[in-house]
């Protein structure tokens, strides 16, 4: 027994020195050990291989910003069992292909925000009438379900037809002082539709706390599963118009279809470029108007919508939809006079525009007209042909029953590794007991066991770490962020009152401001405890979105150096600071600079990451300026903290350039 474990203790005492260099090199070795002597962890990592070979070739959820937009959530119920439905109404009895059931996601309860407030026991039915003669498409009220976490579910309804599609809680989850369920979103799929998009629904309890949730959101086509794509690469934006200096300028694209259609449904995709003119959406309008007519000039039209304006003026990275009814016409025509602004200019901006019959994108390839277009010397990728070229502004399109077999395909795939890392784990406790045990000595048990013991020492108190750092994220967000949310709710309300006086108004209107500013600057503190192992590609998307937050009335450009860089680490220290950093800078241009105009540059290098703001505002004398007004030297207080440098370079009536980097290893000693 002794010589058969000595090469391994031998081996163990030659990698002491190096061991626990880093909390990686610490792991290795006990795996390196315990795959020496179990061939099943071995069989395990094959399989893991096996699972990331296949991923990339799956799309992802949407993971970007959202609006702090949720779903559906229940009213607190006082008993556990007692039923409450949610239905929606179809219009006309239809017959259903399957049920789709997106579960809640709230990213900063870590993974108890996964398949949030999604029931234990449920059934979905469907009837031709609104209270009674329900069939059954599932039924699972004898047995708790198992969360399905942050992926949705389909259920087959095959054979099945009827208007009203009902899915009802019978058993619901815990939560302070009852008991509550919720959904980000029901889809009907039937052929390449999803027929319950925007239709009436009506629920038995129901809590309104919009935009974080609201009973039209169940079914408002807008959800992290994104429009339907795979992931080929798009090689393509799609639409820009050429600015103007009015948002009620009107801007107006037509597809000919070729020859009248009864079109049934028209889908618009919203580019995601990061293209400056567009990036955060602002390409999309606030408001538009779709029109279908067999008249090119359409002074006449057999189909026309009502003005429409999104509730978040964007519909993120999901389609916009609007049936049709079968209306026929040959061409269709998007208008809008109430466009975003970009500064002190406005511009129109499509991925993708589809127009359906038979479950088929008639408008694909199809001629385009539009109003104007961009001039750019840099837009190979934005013209008119790439609005019917079948991509979006990321992927190649495909229909929505196909997107979400993959997509289901994923989270099997995710939750079955989520599941071999787990018996990979046990299995190298197991092994490495084993050889402890194995060893034969007094010598060897020593040793062994007191390299195991300090391993399993710094596990346990990484695992502590993280278990409290998502805890207070969550406290967070749940208390405080909840009473912020009443305050700006209620706020909003007081300054509303047109019977108060102008000075309450004016209270009102600051409590208002304050509680917006200290509920953004709560979300971001909440992102950067629950981000532990977050990197600089979620750093970078996280500023981004600040960019659009803070200066988002000015024209903007946003550039990273390289232009796609592979995404590395960095220390929480390290994060804070430059993240902090980089929001001052964006502030102190709006309040001090005066500027028209803002220029981001993001930089990576292998060892440390950067930031530069540049403004054309009115600039400062630094000899002159007062630096605790303008955080100067808070600036070079967070470089100080992390070993990292700060540069300023203002020139009066010119504008001011600051420069932060950090280093990306840094960790607070």
């Amino acid at each position: 027994m002794l010589r058969s474990t000595l090469p391994v203790l031998l081996a163990l005492a030659t990698a002491l020195p190096s061991a626990f260099a880093t909390k990686t090199k610490a792991r290795s070795l006990g795996d390196h050990v315990a795959r020496l002597v179990s061939p099943g962890i071995r069989r395990i990592d094959k399989h893991l291989a096996r699972i990331e070979r296949k991923l990339p070739s799956l799309p992802a959820l949407y993971n970007g910003p959202r609006g702090s937009r949720f779903g559906f959530h229940s009213e607190t119920i006082a008993n556990q069992d007692e039923p409450h439905h949610l239905q929606i109404d179809l219009g006309e009895s239809r017959p259903l292909d399957a049920v789709v059931l997106v579960p809640v996601l709230l990213p900063t309860r870590g993974i108890e925000g996964e398949g949030y407030g999604f029931p234990l026991r449920f059934k979905i039915e469907v009837s031709d009438s609104a209270g009674s003669g329900f069939q059954p498409v599932a039924d699972h009220t004898d047995s708790d379900y198992q969360n399905p976490g942050r992926y949705p579910i389909k259920f087959p309804a095959e054979g099945l037809s009827g208007r009203y599609v009902r899915v009802t809680s019978t058993k619901h989850l815990a939560a302070k002082e009852g008991f509550i369920w919720a959904m980000e979103e029901i889809m009907v799929l039937a052929g390449n539709y999803n027929i319950a998009s925007s239709k009436p629904r009506s629920a038995t309890s129901n809590q309104e706390l919009f935009p974080n949730w609201s009973l039209q959101r169940v079914n408002d086509g807008i959800s992290r599963l994104s429009h339907p794509h795979n992931t080929t690469p798009s090689p393509s934006n799609g639409f820009l118009s050429a600015p103007s200096e009015s948002g009620q300028d009107p801007k107006w694209i037509v597809i000919d279809l070729g020859e009248s259609l009864p079109v049934e449904e028209i889908r618009i995709i919203p580019t995601s470029s990061e293209d400056p003119e567009v990036v955060g959406g602002r390409g999309f309008p606030e408001a538009l108007a779709l029109e279908l007519s067999n008249d090119p000039d359409f002074e006449t039209t057999v189909w026309r919508t009502t003005k429409f304006r999104h509730p978040l003026g964007y519909p993120w990275n999901s389609a916009f939809v609007r049936p049709c009814n079968g209306e026929s016409g040959r061409y269709i025509r998007v208008i809008s006079n109430e466009l975003f602004a970009r500064g002190n200019l406005h511009s129109l901006a499509f991925a993708e525009i589809q127009a359906y019959l038979g479950g088929t994108n008639v408008a694909l390839w199809r001629d385009v007209k539009v109003s104007d277009q961009t001039s750019r010397n840099d837009t190979d990728r934005w013209a008119p042909k790439y609005l019917v070229d079948g991509c979006s502004s990321t992927h190649r399109i495909i229909e929505i029953p196909d997107h979400i077999a993959l997509i289901i395909e994923r989270g099997i795939l995710e939750r079955e590794r989520v599941q071999l890392l787990r018996r990979q784990e046990e299995e190298i406790e197991f092994a490495l007991a084993s050889v402890t045990t194995g060893a034969g000595t007094i010598g060897g048990v020593a040793l062994f066991g007191w390299i195991w013991m300090i391993f399993r020492q710094r596990t346990v108190r990484l695992r502590d770490s993280e278990k409290l750092r998502k805890q207070i994220a969550r406290d967070l967000h749940d208390d405080i962020g909840s009473n912020l949310a009443g305050i700006v709710l209620i706020s909003e309300v007081g300054r509303s009152n047109q019977e108060a006086s102008t000075e309450i108004r004016d209270d009102f209107r600051e409590i208002h401001e304050t509680a917006e500013h200290t509920s953004d600057a709560m979300r971001d503190i909440v992102w950067l405890i629950h981000a532990g192992d977050a990197t600089t590609q979620d750093l970078f998307m996280k500023m981004r979105e600040s960019v659009g937050l803070i200066v988002g009335n000015l024209e903007t450009s946003i550039r990273s150096s390289p232009p796609s860089f592979k995404s590395r680490p960095i220390g929480l220290e390290a994060r804070r600071h430059f993240f902090f950093a980089f929001k001052e800078a964006l502030n102190n241009v709006r309040k001090h600079a005066q500027a028209t105009t803002v220029e981001v540059l993001f930089e990576l290098t292998p060892h440390q990451v950067t930031f530069e703001v540049a403004d054309n505002g009115v600039g400062f004398e630094s000899d002159k300026v007062d630096r605790s007004g303008h955080g100067l030297e808070n600036f070079r207080r967070r470089a100080d903290r992390v070993n990292g440098q700060c540069k300023i370079k203002s020139i009066p009536k010119q504008g001011t350039t600051v420069r932060f980097s950090a280093p990306l290893k840094y960790k607070n000693q």
